[in-house]
């Protein structure tokens, strides 16, 4: 078992210092540049990198989605309007007839 005073610990870094690594990589700074600046490993670089991506996809597909679902509930609100208007028409067409006939009836 190792010495608990030479067991390194694990660096953390915030969220915003991990997208300020993430906005430099995606602005064309390379992996082993950054790193040594840094001092953080390639690795890891990587991985935030990576993750950073996934995000990004993910979120774009969330948006897919609530536009598809959108799209759905619009388009299901349309045929309904569109059925309340061939019901109405068909009211007007019959109150019409039954007017026109009444007319005629009435002339005679």
């Amino acid at each position: 078992m190792k010495d608990p005073k030479s067991v390194e610990t694990r660096q953390r870094y915030g969220a915003e210092f991990k997208q300020k690594v993430i906005r430099m990589l995606v602005s064309g700074r390379s992996i082993r540049e950054t790193s040594e600046a840094f001092g953080i490993a390639e690795n890891v670089l990587y991985r935030w990198r990576r993750m950073a991506t996934k995000k990004t996809k993910s979120n774009s597909v969330e948006s897919g989605n609530d536009k598809a679902a959108k799209l759905t509930a619009e388009v299901a609100r349309l045929r309904a309007e569109n059925e309340r208007l061939k019901t109405d028409r068909e009211i007007l067409k019959a109150l019409d007839i039954l007017g026109q006939s009444d007319s005629g009836m009435s002339m005679s």
